[in-house]
């Protein structure tokens, strides 16, 4: 077998694996995620249809803080345009806490993202979370909403 073929060879079945892994880490592992995002959101309001119009309204109810900096209440971030189309955040404090990420506006072709991106920014009390592979548009406007609703139970 000639050193051409061997590393034509090595690197289909590199590639094979990379695109194994990839599957599975924005597939199954989004679906396993989905789950957990859906139990926790499923204790949430239903009213972010009604404010999903209002593009950088924040509706702060309560004015308790922590050392977080957080004021407990529901902050719309702004609704940031992207390629493929709007990413609407909206972020529920409690405690001094995001308890709950929801989205009001996305673009429907990477809907298998969100969750994740919903579960991390819960997890990661910030919009520093990791990147889905291939929502690269929906993952940049899902941190700069949510960075904005961030900055609003700052500054309530």
């Amino acid at each position: 077998m000639s050193a051409r073929k061997v590393i034509t060879s090595v690197l289909a079945v590199g590639t094979t694996i990379a695109i194994a892994i990839d599957g599975y880490l924005l597939f199954l592992k989004a679906d396993q995620a989905s789950s957990t995002a859906s139990a926790a959101s499923s204790s949430t309001s239903t009213a972010a249809s009604s404010s999903a119009s209002s593009a950088s309204s924040s509706s702060s109810s309560a004015s308790s803080s922590t050392s977080s900096g957080l004021k407990d209440g529901t902050y719309s971030g702004k609704s940031v345009s992207t390629q493929w189309g709007d990413v609407q955040v909206q972020i529920k404090v409690s405690g001094g806490k995001i308890t709950t990420v929801n989205v009001l506006k996305y673009p429907s072709d990477n809907d298998q993202a969100l969750p994740v991106y919903k579960k991390e920014a819960v997890e990661a009390q910030s919009a520093d979370i990791q990147q889905v592979s291939g929502a690269t548009v929906t993952y940049e406007g899902f941190t700069q909403s949510l960075q904005n609703a961030i900055t609003q139970a700052k500054e309530s």
